[in-house]
């Protein structure tokens, strides 16, 4: 995988008596660093703040890492529940984050992860969700 990426992001969010579709498709870098992927990329957030992501994925366990408007860290292991705090303006929210399905799928240029999860906040389950990211070296 070269350095510099295009990362695909896309996801559901289940909720009761509706979906909420996630669609992401930015430029970022990649790197491998003692075993461990790991994928920095960029997002505006809707009113045109910019998020740093920086997601961290092994076999077994994916952490993902927001700063900047509504910053946030989720860690992702099958079978597990893990709490973390998400940051607001308005303060924040205990968030749990329990995950059944890690898959990653890693080729030479292209890297595709899979992730099924529940997410609780304050330790009320508000929705089952799914998230899938694409990330290939970006053609020069």
């Amino acid at each position: 995988m070269t350095k510099d990426v295009l990362v695909d992001v896309s996801g559901l969010q289940l909720e009761v008596n509706s979906e909420e579709p996630i669609q992401l498709m930015t430029t970022g870098s990649y790197y491998m660093k003692n075993g461990k992927h790991y994928v920095l990329y960029e997002e505006l957030t809707d009113d045109a703040q910019t998020v740093k992501n920086i997601l961290k994925i092994t076999e077994k366990k994916v952490e993902l890492t927001k700063k900047g408007d509504g910053s946030s860290y989720m860690l992702f292991e099958a079978g597990k529940e893990n709490l973390s705090y998400y940051d607001t303006p308005f303060g924040s929210l205990l968030l749990g984050v329990t995950t059944s399905k890690i898959q990653v799928d890693h080729e030479e240029d292209l890297m595709k992860l899979h992730i099924d999860y529940g997410l609780s906040i304050n330790s009320d389950h508000i929705s089952d969700c799914v998230i899938d990211v694409s990330v290939r070296s970006k053609v020069q």
